[in-house]
């Protein structure tokens, strides 16, 4: 058996070979960095790593890359590329072409992402300081609050479909108290929409909850006890001590929050599929399947990734500067 010196003169020789056009002195390198330990081991974790890059490749990049090919085309009904169409696409949904459509539906997505998120954080916030009440039964209440978390988005529209049915009559005090000229919430354009985010508030208040307590609990206690000692009384200490050490957990549900309002679907095509305009994601999902408009819908989704990344980078940049880490 070769030791390891030979076998590694045996590789730049064959390296060097098989590579007659590159100079020697990049050659010796190219065969010497092939054969480091770093670069086996680069060679080794990409090895480990392929099954989840091939998935990451086949479902993510390649569809992304697909989605960008197919906005810039007119396609035929089975979404093969027809004609060139440049980014025509894009200038109907910016409205520069004067149709509002597509500049209406991301308004909309944006006045429901508005309601949603922070309600939902302050709700979580809000509950979050209650469990951690040494009071009897406490975790009966915290399993309450985080019971949302194991109902599906499915499971919950359909139950609060229930709910908004005037066969039910659950709602129908609110119907007549805010006199509104339908029989249920979900059947007028000024109540559809909060409708819609009560809905998706109560869906997202388990996990915001159990994240935002997970934060309250990792600080540590001996804060507490010194800010006491010092005559602070709870409000002292919420405000000053554990405000400023959640702000990295509530930087963080902001920004999902905020992702997952503006790709909220389910609970529209469950609750509200009729409405007319509907929020960015569901006319997306109309303009792909029942409209077969593959480039539009292409380009809409392109849109609504560029907004979202636009959006998780301003959020982060403007809300780190209060962010204490430590």
């Amino acid at each position: 058996m070769q030791s390891t010196d030979e076998a590694q003169s045996t590789f730049v020789s064959t390296v060097s070979a098989a590579s007659p056009a590159i100079p020697q002195a990049r050659r010796a390198a190219l065969a010497a960095w092939l054969v480091k330990p770093t670069t086996r081991d680069l060679w080794r974790a990409l090895l480990y790593a392929s099954p989840a890059l091939i998935l990451f490749a086949l479902f993510t990049y390649i569809p992304f890359f697909r989605a960008i090919w197919l906005s810039l085309h007119l396609t035929n009904n089975i979404g093969e590329p027809v004609r060139w169409n440049g980014l025509n696409y894009y200038i109907r949904i910016l409205g520069l072409d004067g149709r509002t459509d597509g500049l209406q539906s991301l308004w909309l997505s944006f006045q429901f992402a508005l309601m949603v998120v922070p309600i939902g954080i302050v709700l979580a916030l809000a509950l979050a300081m209650l469990a951690t009440v040494k009071v009897r039964y406490i975790g009966l209440f915290r399993t309450i609050f985080t019971s949302s978390i194991a109902i599906s988005l499915a499971t919950g529209g359909v139950i609060w479909a229930l709910i908004y049915s005037p066969q039910t009559r659950a709602t129908t005090w609110l119907v007549e108290l805010l006199g509104i000229n339908s029989v249920t919430l979900l059947g007028d354009d000024r109540t559809a929409l909060a409708a819609v985010a009560a809905m998706t508030i109560w869906s997202g208040l388990g996990f915001n909850f159990i994240i935002t307590l997970a934060g309250v609990q990792a600080i540590p206690t001996d804060l507490y006890e010194s800010a006491q000692i010092d005559g602070a009384n709870r409000t002292q200490i919420f405000r000053f001590i554990i405000l400023p050490l959640l702000t990295p957990t509530l930087l963080f549900l902001f920004i999902i929050n905020t992702i997952g309002s503006l790709q909220a679907f389910t609970q529209f095509h469950l609750l509200i599929p009729q409405a007319d305009p509907n929020v960015f994601v569901y006319s997306t999902f109309l303009a792909f399947w029942y409209d077969n408009r593959y480039g539009l819908a292409s380009a809409m989704s392109i849109v609504l990734f560029a907004v979202l990344l636009i959006l998780t980078v301003i959020q982060y940049r403007l809300t780190n500067r209060g962010v204490h880490y430590q």
